[in-house]
């Protein structure tokens, strides 16, 4: 194999490989990038670590067809510092020439055909949306995807498709966040009527999150009984599924609250950010404290106690409803912050004892946010948005 490839375009090909490069596997074949050359200019670059992987098609200057394994993070280092176009000589012996410039290197490879076998990527049912929007509802639930949890589910996102609706749900049983998007899907493959429900490993939706633009060029979801795949540009981005049943998360959103607080987002924000110096600081013998959320008439209060010291603030409010007293871990409820992008929020409260819901105030959106919605439903076909946090309540230590 010999090929010549534009640096800009090749690094751009190797950097998000490097996302399904094994690092910590017995298998030598999947710590490398399988590059095939063909005749007509057409390279195909291949990474996968057997739970994800990239397929990334690129144009080259073939003199000689093949298909070799390169190591992928001595590759990636390679590319980096070279000065500029790059050419990749493999022969018989095994040995990858890759040179630019005077700068040469020489390292081993690997025959194309023991990479391992990839998954089909037809898919047996399938859509195509704006790339903003999946990036929009993923950014707004990836913080409470569970790691490490015994019940497989809550360690993925739950996405359900049904009636030109998207809905994705995370939750590690502290919080619960779900986004839904109504708007009709294109280029539809399989059902007439789309009726889905999968789970997504977090760490494929971490990795697709980097890789996705924030504008409206359309990514392709496409997915088999045990395999997703998301096509964007000249990359597939695929992995495996999740194979579990996702708890039935609508029974733990309440439906019956009592107090009702409207505030904006930054200024709680903030408040909780300055009561996590307090909180997050550990003390000999002491867990990371809670903060206490006081509602009294039109304002909150917001304190915190530690062994290290006391932080006390106040936000004016509109409220509705009787007075509360109510605990949270600091940090799981900051995350859940910082996923909002209203200017207004909307905390809905039955009980110290029951978690608190945090919505969109669609009453207070600025005329700003409304002339950027007007836009996003011109440009993507959005019909409407929402999102609903969770964050569930903690003991108080009066």
């Amino acid at each position: 194999m010999i090929v010549t490839f534009d640096k800009d375009i090749l690094s751009a090909a190797v950097t998000p490989a490097m996302s399904a490069v094994s690092n910590k596997n017995t298998i030598t074949s999947i710590e490398g990038i399988c590059i095939t050359a063909e005749a007509d200019g057409t390279c195909i670059l291949n990474s996968f670590d057997l739970e994800k992987g990239i397929r990334c098609t690129i144009k080259g200057n073939v003199e000689e067809p093949g298909s070799f394994i390169i190591n992928g993070q001595k590759l990636y280092q390679i590319i980096r510092f070279m000065p500029g176009d790059i050419r990749i000589e493999v022969g018989d012996k095994m040995r990858a020439k890759i040179s630019s410039g005077k700068s040469e290197f020489t390292i081993n490879a690997m025959p194309g055909d023991e990479f391992p076998n990839t998954p089909s990527l037809e898919g047996d049912w399938g859509f195509t949306m704006p790339q903003c929007e999946l990036r929009d509802a993923m950014t707004k639930t990836l913080y409470a995807v569970a790691v490490n949890e015994p019940r497989p589910a809550l360690n993925g996102i739950f996405f359900k498709i049904r009636d030109n609706r998207l809905t994705l749900v995370s939750s590690d049983s502290f919080r619960l966040a779900v986004c839904e998007k109504e708007m009709k899907f294109e280029n539809n493959i399989g059902e007439d009527e789309l009726d889905i429900s999968i789970i997504v490993p977090g760490k494929t939706v971490a990795e697709l999150l980097k890789m996705l633009h924030d504008d409206t060029s359309p990514v392709s979801i496409r997915a088999t009984g045990k395999h997703i795949m998301f096509t964007m540009d000249n990359i597939c981005f695929f992995s495996r599924l999740i194979d579990a049943e996702y708890v039935n998360y609508e029974k733990f959103i309440p439906k019956t609250p009592a107090t009702y607080v409207s505030l904006p987002c930054a200024a709680l924000r903030e408040s909780l950010e300055r009561a996590s110096l307090v909180t997050e600081e550990k003390g000999a013998g002491q867990t990371k404290s809670s903060v206490k959320f006081t509602f009294e008439d039109q304002v909150l209060r917001v304190s915190a106690v530690s062994v290290n010291g006391t932080v006390n603030d106040e936000i004016p409010v509109k409220k509705t409803g009787p007075d509360l007293k109510i605990g949270f871990n600091c940090r799981y409820l900051l995350d859940a912050l910082r996923a909002c992008d209203t200017e207004y929020i909307k905390l809905a409260l039955v009980s110290p004892l029951v978690s608190m819901v945090i919505t969109a105030d669609e009453e207070m959106l600025t005329e700003d946010e409304i002339a950027s919605l007007e836009k996003k439903k011109e440009n993507t076909g959005l019909l409407s948005e929402k999102y609903t946090h969770l964050a569930v309540p903690c003991h108080l230590r009066e």
